[in-house]
């Protein structure tokens, strides 16, 4: 496989039906300085392996390496190792690039060497949007706000630099979160290379999620969910305070962090495996009693930044933690007759905004 300009890497297990999909979207693309691929076959179990090795048969610019089922981080981490190219892009098997979506990315990268290039994505495979290379200049101090707008915890809708990126990995202990963990240390060494760099967000969606199936990492549940969490949001807020992040994007990040992790208390009590009166409630009651959720209380009291979470974590109950989830989740009107009823509770101390 000759060097491109851009690698793309490609985790693979059990996408049958998309694999075929997510490669032609690559090799289509049109690329100044070519493009290639990485297919990391991850022992997947179907025939997932013969459908890579046949495109690699069929084409030189990929190839395909072949793993026992070490897991997607793993996968990834090995795919970066074997990239040679200038620049890298991850891409889900059962996801796709819109055409001209890499050529895009590398006019925009062309247009600020030394900025660090995101894009929108779109769920609707047939998306009519016109794919440009039209970017908008953000800050440092627009980290907090990219994360809000959904644009930076995941590791697929960005432009790397490869002999950069291959000085970090994914980490594979984790299960959950794992990307966000990636992009911030990217980020780290990034402005150190860079210290001026800025964000470089091209306006067009240029990846394809395929958000339907179900089974996936953000349906199924996980018995350490407000365990890991609050590890990824204490890196991202330290970040945040070094980015220094405006007031008010600092307020809406924490007032996100709460609703993640209160949702995620009121999962263990909706889908842990655990006998609901004892074990499981109490694993729910343990969540709400951590230092982290303490501090991150303590830092919305500060900023007067309101949650419809806050007082029931504040309170540590389970109950009410449950009864808001449930009702957000069912958009039961419940929910938002309880928000309000917690706003006037604190008579205005703490505000919305």
């Amino acid at each position: 496989m000759n060097q491109a300009a851009i690698c793309v890497v490609v985790p693979v297990y059990r996408a049958e039906a998309t694999l075929d999909r997510c490669v032609q979207s690559i090799l289509s693309q049109q690329v100044t300085g070519g493009v290639c691929c990485v297919l990391v076959d991850d022992g997947s179990p179907d025939a997932c392996g013969a459908i890579c090795d046949g495109w690699a048969a069929r084409d030189n610019r990929v190839q395909v390496i072949h793993q026992d089922d070490c897991g997607v981080s793993s996968a990834r981490n090995v795919g970066m190792a074997a990239a040679h190219s200038e620049y890298l892009v991850f891409l889900d098997s059962d996801d796709a690039l819109r055409p001209g979506a890499l050529q895009a990315a590398l006019d925009a990268q062309n247009a600020a060497p030394g900025d660090f290039v995101l894009w929108h994505y779109t769920t609707r495979e047939e998306d009519p949007a016109a794919v440009s290379s039209t970017a908008a200049s953000r800050p440092r101090e627009a980290l907090a706000a990219l994360w809000l707008e959904c644009l930076l915890a995941m590791p697929w809708n960005k432009l790397y630099r490869t002999a950069l990126a291959q000085r970090i990995k994914f980490n594979t202990q984790y299960t959950l979160g794992e990307d966000l963990q990636f992009v911030l240390d990217y980020i780290a060494l990034l402005a150190a290379e860079t210290p001026d760099f800025a964000y470089r967000v091209v306006e067009s969606p240029l990846t394809f999620y395929d958000c339907s199936r179900t089974g996936t990492l953000s349906t199924k549940y996980h018995a350490n969910y407000c365990e890991i969490w609050p590890q990824h949001f204490a890196k991202l807020n330290v970040a945040c305070l070094a980015a220094h992040c405006p007031a008010e994007d600092l307020r809406q990040l924490h007032r996100a962090e709460l609703t993640v992790f209160a949702e995620g208390v009121a999962d263990i009590l909706r889908r842990d495996p655990a006998p609901l009166s004892g074990i499981r409630q109490d694993k729910a009651a343990a969540a709400l009693r951590t230092p982290w959720l303490r501090a991150l209380l303590d830092q919305m009291r500060a900023e007067r930044c309101y949650s419809a979470y806050y007082l029931p974590c504040r309170w540590r109950n389970t109950r009410l933690v449950y009864a808001l989830a449930e009702a957000k989740r069912t958009a039961s009107p419940l929910y938002g007759k309880m928000d309000w009823a917690g706003y006037y509770l604190l008579a205005g101390r703490l505000r919305r905004d």
